[in-house]
């Protein structure tokens, strides 16, 4: 089973995993996805990033070519947006090279992790970031339902939402900021978070997801309000609580017309 780790960046999206993690560990094999191409001979020693995303890259691309047929529409559907959408050169082609990565490692974590717990949380569902936050370009809900519709898609999804001012006070404090935003005010932050959330809103609302996703958050800090969330997470997963755990995410974008 792959559960996937939705949300901002700064949204507690990785602790959540690692609690879970401990949480149910003991009981059940449970692996992260980088796991998945490192926990190998030779490779269990990588700790550079840099060395880290070139595993990655490297590992990935074979899955993603054997089962190309099913993947096919995605690919290019992201590939088209970034192309159009993208803000630079560079961001082209790093953005492209993580949606490769995110299916090739989809790919091999359903073959791999067989009868095994696989927590993700920089996962497919996770390359909407690419496609549609940073760049300047409209999208409607229609474009976010395409998306899910599309995009290869875990067991269950985990949607951790926490407050948009919350998520920049984490954003500029936090020493390992994202390329995007390097160099950028509170203001310039604050408005790319604030995209991001309508889309993860919009993505937590599409039909194909709203079946697997169970929402949480909210600015959790405190250790008791995290280890509740733990427990529910823990709770949808293994025992199959219905979809949201009795919330539902609120669209907030508009549809296109047809």
């Amino acid at each position: 089973m792959i559960v996937e780790f939705i949300g901002s960046s700064g949204a507690g999206k990785t602790t959540l995993a690692d609690m879970l993690r401990e949480r149910i560990g003991s009981e059940n094999r449970v692996l992260s996805s980088a796991e998945i191409y490192l926990d190998r001979p030779g490779r269990r020693w990588i700790g550079n990033p840099i060395a880290m995303n070139l595993v990655a890259d490297a590992t990935s691309l074979l899955p993603l070519i054997r089962t190309w047929s099913s993947h096919r529409d995605f690919v290019r559907f992201a590939f088209r947006r970034i192309q159009r959408h993208a803000p630079s050169a560079f961001a082209k082609y790093n953005y492209m090279r993580n949606v490769v990565r995110a299916v090739g490692i989809h790919e091999l974590s359903r073959r791999v992790g067989k009868g095994e717990m696989i927590l993700a949380d920089e996962g497919t569902v996770l390359t909407a970031y690419f496609l549609f936050v940073y760049n300047m370009s409209p999208f409607t809900q229609d474009n976010l339902d395409e998306f899910a519709a599309l995009v290869p898609l875990p067991e269950r999804v985990v949607y951790v939402r926490a407050p948009v001012d919350v998520l920049v006070d984490r954003a500029m404090n936090r020493p390992d900021r994202r390329r995007e935003f390097t160099g950028a005010s509170r203001a310039e932050v604050e408005h790319w978070i604030t995209r991001s959330t309508l889309v993860f809103e919009g993505v937590a609302s599409a039909p194909a997801i709203r079946d697997r996703l169970l929402i949480v958050g909210g600015g959790l800090d405190g250790p008791r309000d995290l280890d509740k969330v733990v427990s529910q997470i823990s709770s949808f997963i293994q025992e199959g609580i219905p979809s949201g755990h009795g919330e539902t995410a609120r669209p907030m974008l508009r549809r296109s017309r047809s």
